[in-house]
C-alpha cells in the first residue's frame, strides 16, 4: 500500500432542494519490481466525473427534457456545468453513433443548407450543414471561409453526399465556389430572404432616404430665403412652402414598412397614402416596382421562365439609371443560375436559421462553452429528431 485517499461523490438528492454525498477512502498502491502505482477504482463513480452513475442517469434525463437545474439534481452550478457537459458528451456522441448507423445503412441527404452562427463575440463564427429534408445538422466547423468550409467535404464521405441534387445558401463566394467543385450535379439555390433584404436594405433604403434629405434640405434652402425686409404675405406663403417639404419628409420616413410590405397585404388607407407619395418620387416608385416584380420572379415554377424574368430585371435595372438599383443590379446579375434554380428547387436557409435559436439557447444554458468540439457535438445532439422511422418506412 503506497498511500491513502477520500473523494466525494454526488449522488441522487434524497429529496427536491437537497444535497447527497457519499464519502469513498480509497488506496493507492505501489508495485515492489517496478515502482508503478495505481489506485483502486471506485465501482459508483461515472468516468470523468465527480458523481454517481445514478447521478449520471439523472442528469441525462433532464438533458433530453432540456430541463437541467441544480434543484433537480442537488449539485452545485459550477460542478453541475462541469458534470452534466461530461455526462452530455458521451450521451450526444452515443446519439450520433446511431446516427452513424443510419448512414451504413444506405442513409444519403438530398437537399442541403448551409449558414453560419455566432459562437463569440468579437465576429467569431462557425458553419453549419443540415438535411433540410430529416432536419439534423450533418457537420458544424470553427469559421466561414473558404479553408474553414472546405473541411466539411474532407470530413464527410463523397459517397454519402452523391444524392445531394439541391443546396440552399446565402451569396457566400466560399460557400458557392466549393458547392460547385464537389458537388457538380448539385443545384445552387440562393437564399430568397437574404435577397429581398438586401435590396430592401440597399436599394429602397437607401432611395428612400435620398429623397427624404432632398425635402429636409428643400426646406432649409426655402427658409434661408427669409430676412428682415420680407414682408407678412411673402413670409407665410414661404412658411407653408417650408411646411410642406417637412411633411414630406416626415412621410417618406414613415414609410419605410409600407414600402417593405406586400401590396396584397396592405390595407386601403395605406395604399392609398403609398400611392400618392409614389407619384412625386419617381426613382422610388421605380424602386417598389422592381421590388414587386421581384416577389413575382420567385413564385415562378419553370425555370426557363425564371431565367427570362430575372434577366429582363436585372437588364431593367441597370437601365433605370437609379445608382443604388445599378450598382444592386450589377452585383447580383453573376449570381443568375443559384437565382432562377428557386423554381426547381423552392428551398430556403430558414429551418437552418430557426435552428441557430436553439444554439443561442444553448449556450445561455452552459453559460457559454471553451470546448468547440463539445459545444459543436452538442449541437449535432440537439438537432437530431426524436423518431426516425418515416426514414426506416421509406427504405
Amino acid at each position: 500500500m503506497y498511500e491513502n485517499g477520500q473523494v466525494k461523490l454526488r449522488d441522487i438528492p434524497i429529496q427536491r432542494g437537497t444535497t447527497h454525498i457519499w464519502n469513498f477512502f480509497i488506496h493507492r498502491y505501489q508495485c515492489n519490481c517496478c515502482h508503478k502505482t495505481f489506485t483502486e477504482k471506485i465501482p459508483f463513480k461515472y468516468p470523468g466525473t465527480r458523481i454517481t452513475y445514478r447521478a449520471a442517469n439523472l442528469i441525462k434525463g433532464f438533458l433530453q427534457q432540456k430541463n437541467i437545474h441544480q434543484s433537480n439534481t442537488g449539485i452545485d452550478r459550477y460542478s453541475l456545468r462541469h458534470d452534466s457537459q461530461s455526462t452530455a458528451r458521451d450521451y450526444g456522441r452515443g446519439n450520433l453513433g446511431k446516427e452513424k448507423m443510419l448512414r451504413e445503412e444506405g442513409y444519403k441527404p438530398r437537399i442541403l443548407a448551409v449558414d453560419e452562427f455566432a459562437i463569440h463575440k468579437g465576429h467569431s463564427y462557425a458553419t453549419c450543414v443540415m438535411d433540410l429534408e430529416q432536419g439534423d445538422i450533418l457537420w458544424v466547423g470553427k469559421g466561414r471561409a473558404m479553408k474553414d468550409f472546405e473541411k466539411f467535404f474532407e470530413d464527410v464521405p463523397s459517397d454519402s453526399l452523391s444524392a445531394v441534387i439541391a443546396v440552399a445558401m446565402d451569396m457566400n463566394a466560399s460557400y458557392n465556389k466549393l458547392v460547385t467543385k464537389h458537388l457538380p450535379k448539385a443545384r445552387i439555390v440562393y437564399e430568397r430572404f437574404h435577397m429581398q433584404s438586401q435590396f430592401a436594405r440597399d436599394v429602397l433604403g437607401a432611395v428612400r432616404l435620398d429623397e427624404a434629405r432632398r425635402h429636409k434640405a428643400k426646406e432649409k434652402e426655402i427658409l434661408a430665403d427669409i430676412s428682415d425686409d420680407t414682408d407678412k404675405e411673402t413670409m407665410k406663403s414661404i412658411k407653408q412652402k417650408a411646411k410642406a417639404e417637412k411633411q414630406k419628409y416626415s412621410q417618406l420616413k414613415k414609410l419605410r414598412w409600407s414600402l417593405l410590405t406586400n401590396s396584397d397585404k396592405l390595407s386601403d388607407s395605406k395604399t392609398e397614402q403609398l400611392q400618392s407619395i409614389l407619384q412625386d418620387h419617381h426613382d422610388l416608385a421605380v424602386c417598389y416596382a422592381m421590388k414587386e416584380e421581384m416577389c413575382r420572379l420567385y413564385e415562378l415554377t419553370d425555370y426557363q421562365q425564371a431565367v427570362i424574368g430575372w434577366t429582363k430585371w436585372f437588364q431593367a435595372a441597370k437601365e433605370s439609371e437609379i445608382p443604388a438599383l445599378v450598382r444592386f443590379a450589377v452585383q447580383k446579375e453573376k449570381r443568375l443560375p443559384g437565382l432562377a434554380a428557386h423554381a426547381i428547387h423552392p428551398i430556403s436557409t430558414g429551418k437552418l436559421e430557426g435552428f441557430n435559436n436553439k444554439i443561442k439557447v444553448a449556450k445561455r444554458i452552459g453559460y457559454g462553452y471553451r470546448d468547440d468540439d463539445f459545444f459543436f457535438t452538442l449541437i449535432r445532439y440537439l438537432s437530431i429528431p426524436s423518431v426516425r422511422s418515416p426514414y426506416h418506412k421509406k427504405s
